[in-house]
């Protein structure tokens, strides 16, 4: 079980992830000092070097998606990356189809 109090902040400039207890307010990065996204306890951050994967990360940011929860987690693993290593533009279109979705739902 993971403690609830810490969750993992992504800085997507320098492309690491810390592990830092929750806060209202943005932190900041400890080597280049930009705001850092709460990306969530569930979060497992791509390798450094994985360029792509962390643009994908970024777009989920962007998008409002976290990772606060195991079936956070699922839900995006499952709805919109839907594999391991997915292209952007497919990412990217899966996002906009869950948007119309929930336009049409509601």
């Amino acid at each position: 079980m993971r403690n609830s109090s810490y969750t993992h902040w992504a800085c997507f400039d320098c492309r690491k992830s810390f592990a830092k207890e929750e806060s209202a307010t943005p932190r900041k990065c400890p080597e280049c000092t930009k705001p850092m996204i709460d990306m969530g306890a569930y979060f497992e951050p791509p390798r450094k070097l994985n360029v792509k994967r962390w643009a994908v990360m970024k777009l989920l940011a962007d998008n409002g998606y976290k990772f606060n929860t195991k079936d956070s987690r699922i839900y995006i693993q499952n709805r919109i990356l839907q594999a391991k290593n997915p292209r952007v533009a497919d990412v990217i279109e899966r996002i906009e189809l869950e948007k119309q979705r929930n336009l049409d739902s509601n």
